[in-house]
């Protein structure tokens, strides 16, 4: 994934970008999560045309 892209997911703090696992990572796991900030991400995702799908706990696979 670009690195622009990175960049912006880094700007939500209770979501990361895992480069091991090629996965955006929900960091309030078992809290409750901000749907709004993660409508924002794949929202982002759309933009640049990048294929994902949804995992539990509000995580997102990135699919290449």
């Amino acid at each position: 994934m670009a690195q622009e892209i990175i960049e912006q997911i880094k700007l939500f703090e209770n979501f990361r970008y895992d480069m091991t696992r090629n996965r955006i990572v929900n960091l309030k796991v078992g809290e409750e999560t901000d749907i709004f900030t993660f409508r924002k991400i794949f929202s982002i995702l759309n933009k640049h045309r990048i294929y994902y799908t949804f995992e539990n706990n509000f995580e997102i696979q990135i699919v290449e």
